[in-house]
């Protein structure tokens, strides 16, 4: 499949042009009909419009030189060389931390990716130079985001050709052998073609799908903040029927507070008793749901790879139910990034009772799916 990007960016380019264009006029415009120090913004809006002028014919120069991207049963093939599949020990997707919204709870649609290729030992490109990216040499082909024919189809074409090249979890990540219904063919982490389902006797020997609930007290958290409400509302009525100057200092400053808060508090705890936190994990795949929210399914075919582990970039050493997903999958679940990957750190274990047991569970039918820590 060829792929070009010489449409967006001549997009890009002349809209950037013409609109940096119009506004560079209405600066200048607004330069001379301004007096004195009025003029310095007028020339700051002169300055910063230049340079979106200078950004879009920098977008409209790199659309007139020549780029090819061609992915087939052969291998990468670009204008200025090409890498065989024999040549190449991974390809990925690769998602820049900078690219999302500060912090781990990103649960938005990230930047597109760019896309990275990792050479075998002595294969090389004739162009760019080669960098150290996840602790292997890299090269950056292409930011998709500038691709004609999108993300999608990109990530069609390495699913079709790349096969177990085609990374979508950490390069240290390895398969366990696990047994469970859940095999899968080919090595590696790419996207996954489920085997024939288990034999008859295997089905009849499977184990049922298992439900964790939350570690909460909510129940007594309930109550404790209806208290305070109570408590708030009461101290505040009074207030508001003996005057200030009636009562106590504590009613004064305590009343309209505590009832703000305890009624908040109630709110939340009643949603966290009613909704608890709960996994569920089957043949089918796993849901989550975090307290109040909806539940999450996720089928296994869906799914890169799963382990229990410490989250990445945490100091606290507690093990999560970490989720990779299938390349062109996302969840309305938080996220992170682990080497350029996108990671869903589902569940605390020690928020959820019986949490011990997850491991062994995730294990069982997830199969191959299932990663050891590197």
């Amino acid at each position: 499949m060829e792929f070009t990007r010489s449409g967006r960016l001549r997009a890009s380019g002349r809209r950037w042009v013409g609109w940096g264009l119009c506004l560079e006029a209405g600066a200048v415009v607004w330069a001379v009909l301004a007096q004195g120090e009025a003029r310095t913004p007028a020339f700051l809006a002169m300055a910063l419009t230049g340079l979106a002028v200078l950004a879009g014919a920098r977008d409209l120069r790199r659309a007139r030189r020549p780029f090819s991207l061609r992915i087939d049963g052969y291998g990468i093939t670009l204008h200025e060389g090409a890498l065989a599949w024999g040549q190449i020990e991974g390809v990925a997707l690769h998602y820049s931390r900078a690219d999302t919204a500060e912090g781990d709870e990103s649960m938005g649609v990230p930047r597109p990716p760019r896309l990275r290729v990792y050479p075998a030992q002595g294969a090389d490109l004739p162009f760019g130079r080669a960098f150290t990216g996840d602790g292997r040499r890299a090269y950056d082909l292409v930011d998709t985001a500038e691709l004609d024919q999108g993300v999608d189809a990109l990530i069609g074409a390495l699913t079709r050709y790349a096969g177990p090249c085609f990374e979508g979890a950490p390069h240290g990540l390895r398969r366990a052998t696990a047994p469970g219904p859940i095999t899968v063919r080919g090595p590696g982490f790419g996207p996954l073609v489920d085997a024939p389902g288990p034999r008859p006797a295997a089905r009849a020997a499977a184990r049922e799908p298992r439900a964790f609930v939350a570690r909460s007290r909510a129940g007594a958290r309930l109550l404790a903040a209806l208290a305070v409400a109570l408590i708030g509302t009461a101290m505040t009525i009074l207030l508001i029927t003996e005057g200030v100057s009636s009562v106590s200092e504590p009613v004064v400053a305590l009343g309209p507070l505590s009832t703000v808060l305890g009624w908040t508090w109630s709110l939340v705890s009643f949603r966290r008793w009613v909704r608890p936190l709960r996994l569920r994990i089957g043949p089918e795949g796993l849901s989550v749901g975090n307290s109040g929210d909806p539940e999450v399914a996720i089928r296994w075919d869906q799914v890169v790879a799963v382990t229990v582990a410490r989250r990445p970039g945490s100091m606290d050493k507690h093990p999560w139910l970490l989720l990779w997903p299938v390349p062109g999958h996302s969840f309305g679940l938080p996220r992170d990034m682990v080497d350029g990957h996108q990671t869903y750190p589902l569940v605390e274990l020690r928020r959820l009772r019986d949490g011990d047991e997850v491991e062994a569970v995730t294990r069982y039918f997830a199969g191959s799916r299932y990663a050891e820590p590197a």
